[in-house]
């Protein structure tokens, strides 16, 4: 298998690390998705919900995944990644109701979940959403989020999460191409553990080995991953470690989620 590093811009001439940030260099990169508010063209009634507040999460980004990523067999060859509301979003849900004055509640009424959703929740209690798309749906994106239906003043956000009506990121694009000069594609990454054929990217005094340097920093497929904090068990070779993007908040920080086991978490810087 391979690794693949990921860039953000509207040219594969103008890439970076992240969007607005340090200029990114990368060899033959493939258009592969995009970042954004915009999201994939799934049913809006299944645009994922925040478990509790009933808002409609912001949408990250969509990516078309290279063959031995797409771990969910090739009818599902692309995700799409939204994070939702934070952990001060309280313990109340807002209850569907078709019947209600209340026009979130009644708009959560006519939602239902995307069949190949996955809702993930970090460590702190907040909530994200993975989709596993077809052609289809990823072909026909960008599509906008479900309107706004709230009246003025009303569900105002106050969680510290993101959602897609009050959190608009612009659309970019997203670019692949096969990372170089990894030792660890292939491997699950561990931390350290000297029994593994994982490699440190640490030197034995906190500094970067001279392989590592280069490839900090980045989002990525596969290959080492580079936690803020502490790596979560249980990654397999098939995982995306993401950076803060398209209006992601990691704390400063960056997350990592595995396509293969599902598990997800991030820390903050």
């Amino acid at each position: 298998m391979k690794a693949y590093d990921l860039g953000f811009g509207d040219s594969a001439d103008k890439l970076a690390e992240t969007p607005g940030g340090e200029p990114l260099a990368l060899v033959g990169p493939v258009r592969a998705g995009w970042i954004g508010s915009a999201g994939p063209a799934i049913d809006p009634a299944t645009w994922p919900r925040g478990p509790l507040t009933g808002l409609p999460m912001m949408h990250a980004f969509t990516l078309r995944l290279p063959t031995d990523y797409q771990r969910r067999g090739p009818g599902f060859p692309a995700i799409a990644f939204f994070q939702g509301e934070g952990q001060f979003a309280g313990s109340d849900a807002v209850e569907p109701d078709a019947n209600s004055d209340d026009p979130l509640a009644r708009d959560l009424a006519a939602t239902r979940f995307h069949p190949k959703s996955q809702i993930l929740h970090d460590e702190i209690g907040g909530a994200f959403a993975l989709i596993w798309l077809t052609d289809k749906e990823f072909d026909a994106g960008p599509a906008a989020p479900p309107a706004d239906v709230r009246e003025p003043g009303s569900h105002a956000a106050s969680d510290e999460g993101r959602n897609a009506w009050d959190d608009v990121e612009p659309t970019l694009g997203i670019w692949l191409a096969e990372r170089t000069g990894d030792p660890n594609v292939g491997i699950p990454p561990v931390e350290y553990d000297p029994n593994t054929k994982y490699q440190d990217p640490l030197t034995d005094d906190s500094g970067w080995t001279p392989w590592a340097e280069p490839l900090f920093g980045r989002s990525h497929l596969g290959g080492t991953a580079f936690p803020v904090q502490a790596l979560p068990e249980g990654l397999t070779p098939y995982y995306l470690e993401i950076e803060e993007i398209s209006g992601l908040n990691f704390g400063g920080g960056n997350g990592q989620l595995d396509l293969e086991s599902g598990i997800f978490d991030w820390s903050c810087g």
